[in-house]
């Protein structure tokens, strides 16, 4: 009877492992395949030729490779600090009641639903140097005497980017922290308050503690995504100037689909994932251990 529960679960389970096989096995197998030749066009064809894993040693010799990793861990560690940080105090501002409060709401959580080329060319005109309104506002108020070159100067550029992924980045970590805050039970505060709790000291041991495993949500997510950024490079600098913006998923795009190099740029898409599947393999292990501890 056991044996016959089995093999019907699995019949059960057979159509969605069919799809899961198609959509993503078999591609992660293909690509890796392709990883391994040198792919080339010439007269309308495409020529193929075994180059073993040296695709995968010219990229770890390769500068420009990591110049464009170091560039996409800027991204990471800004929006695993500075958009954590902030998507955390945003949120416990709006987990009150006040007038207005669904429209606030919605206003600070509009970078979240705008898709990502919209939010990449709202920036690009936000940093206009002739008339966008970031430079606007700032002579306005005296901050700066003369028109910065946000997009074109090597010196601002990538600062820039990072405070425009930011936006959007801050928006994602406010809606789950949001949510977590929602989670808490009312009457573990009210409690606190009869003991003499202050507000901050309610934050410090109740709502921070509690929210940990959204904490943990976020550190993957945002790790995962960001290491994913392209349009916002794409639409805004296109990874000028010099190659001063340009970050590992736009070079795997110029690798492959400027330069045609489709064996390199597969071979790109395997490092990247073997780094972000380690960040996040050392998350887990982190929070198995706190876990422990506890």
């Amino acid at each position: 009877m056991e044996k016959r529960k089995r093999v019907i679960g699995y019949l059960l389970m057979s159509p969605s492992l069919v799809i899961l096989f198609v959509v993503l096995a078999f591609p992660l197998a293909h690509a890796f395949y392709l990883s391994l030749f040198n792919v080339r066009f010439f007269a309308g064809r495409i020529i193929t030729s075994f180059v073993g894993f040296d695709n995968y040693l010219s990229i770890l010799r390769d500068e420009s490779w990591w110049r464009s990793f170091l560039n996409t861990v800027y991204f990471v560690l800004a929006d695993i600090t500075a958009g954590m940080f902030l998507g955390f105090i945003t949120a416990l501002a709006l987990n009150r009641k006040f007038r207005l409060r669904s429209l606030v709401i919605g206003a600070i959580l509009l970078p979240y639903v705008l898709p990502p080329i919209v939010h990449a060319l709202i920036w690009k005109w936000a940093f206009n140097a002739d008339y966008g309104f970031i430079n606007q506002t700032l002579l306005s108020l005296g901050i700066i005497k003369k028109n910065a070159y946000w997009l074109t100067d090597p010196k601002l550029v990538l600062w820039a980017l990072i405070l425009a992924n930011l936006w959007q980045g801050t928006a994602f970590a406010t809606i789950i922290y949001l949510g977590g805050m929602k989670s808490i039970p009312d009457e573990l505060y009210e409690a606190a308050k009869i003991d003499g709790a202050t507000r901050t000291q309610q934050v410090l041991h109740i709502t921070w503690p509690l929210l940990k495993p959204f904490t943990q949500l976020l550190l993957v997510m945002k790790t995962i995504l960001t290491f994913k950024l392209f349009e916002l490079i794409y639409a805004v600098t296109g990874g000028g100037p010099a190659g001063r913006t340009r970050v590992v998923s736009y070079e795997i795009y110029r690798t492959a689909f400027e330069s045609y190099k489709f064996g390199r740029a597969t071979a790109m898409s395997y490092i990247l994932l073997g780094i972000v599947a380690l960040i996040v393999l050392v998350f887990r292990r982190a929070f198995a251990t706190e876990a422990g501890e506890e």
